[in-house]
């Protein structure tokens, strides 16, 4: 009789549980769901030398490979469940900066990889042909990249490679992304033949020339750097003797904020104060046009090399120590003028 009262009083607990996801990888948390019928306390064993006493707990497997997990409910060995949960390798990838990537703008693109156990790791990027890598190489963890002609007319699709050897396992990973196109300002130049041509500007970056159009050329017509107006006063390349005593003065621009003369003769590109003081030579490799940006507080002049650039002089003697960058290498150009209009 008193058996048989022991055994009424243990009440038999149907034990199940579910988890998700139910194909985890190595590194990602998992959570069970205990969905017996009753019960008061819980015992979970995950297989990996791991436990808890949680109702519905979470956990992440370390290592891919098959477990078998047990929850035991009133710690009675009858009130148990198992399921054997496989935990699959976690599968390198990489990841972007940015949800929209844009013409000639730099982009980080950066492998992710769960290496716990700190294995030797193999990179390999396969990029487009235009794709400009700015910091790393094709066998870095991470790139910065830009693309000089894909999004440079219209949006484009690109595809970008990633190839990473992990304890000696390989694997590959390809992702397609499109390349907006990016509107920006241009400088424009026309040559001695009278061809247009435009070069983009964007985030630092400057385009090879293209062919100009009509707005380019209506630009060109309606500027000029043999006649300047500042103050209500015309003053005119040809007879700027006065400020410039024995200079014979080719093109002229003047900086409005600074009030500092920019001004191309036989022996080059010079600047001075607008009273003619302090002259000093920026470039004697310059040939004749000027174009003065403040917006980007840039100088631009043609050389016989191209067409080159610099920060304007700010100083009050006119000294500087920026060397000029060559963005092209035209050297017959005629006219300069920005073009600020986004297009």
């Amino acid at each position: 009789m008193a058996f048989a009262a022991m055994l009424a009083g243990c009440k038999k607990v149907e034990v199940k549980y579910t988890y998700s996801p139910t194909e985890p990888r190595a590194g990602q948390l998992v959570k069970f769901s205990n969905q017996s019928s009753a019960g008061e306390s819980w015992n979970w064993d995950f297989g990996d030398n791991n436990y808890s006493v949680l109702k519905n707990p979470s956990h992440t497997f370390k290592k891919p490979g098959t477990y078998i997990v047990t929850l035991t409910v009133d710690s009675a060995k009858y009130n148990t469940c198992s399921h054997v949960v496989t935990v699959y390798d976690t599968i390198p990838t990489f990841v972007v900066s940015t949800d929209s990537i844009c013409h000639y703008t730099d982009v980080t693109l950066t492998a992710n990889v769960y290496n716990p156990f700190g294995y030797t790791l193999l990179y390999e990027w396969t990029l487009p042909d235009d794709c400009v890598i700015t910091s790393g190489s094709t066998t870095s963890k991470a790139i910065v990249a830009h693309f000089k002609s894909y999004g440079k007319d219209q949006n484009d699709s690109v595809q970008i490679g990633l190839t990473i050897t992990q304890n000696g396992k390989t694997f590959n990973r390809i992702r397609k992304f499109i390349v907006h196109k990016t509107v920006a300002p241009s400088i424009i130049m026309q040559k001695t033949d009278k061809t247009v041509l435009c070069q983009h500007m964007i985030n630092g970056y400057i385009e090879d020339p293209t062919a100009g159009d009509s707005e380019d050329a209506t630009m060109l017509e309606l500027s000029s750097d043999t006649a300047i107006v500042f103050n209500g006063v015309t003053f005119l390349a040809s007879q700027m003797q006065d400020i410039f005593p024995g200079l014979s003065i080719k093109r002229l621009q003047i900086d409005v904020v600074t009030q500092k003369w920019y001004i191309t003769t036989d022996e080059g590109l010079f600047v001075a104060n607008f009273d003619g003081q302090h002259v000093m030579s920026i470039d004697t490799d310059a040939i004749g046009a000027i174009c003065i940006d403040n917006t980007r507080n840039r100088l631009y002049w043609a050389s016989n090399s191209g067409l080159k650039a610099m920060p304007l002089v700010k100083s009050k003697n006119n000294q500087f120590a920026t060397t000029p960058e060559l963005y092209n290498t035209i050297s017959d150009i005629d006219r300069i003028v920005v073009n600020n209009n986004l297009k």
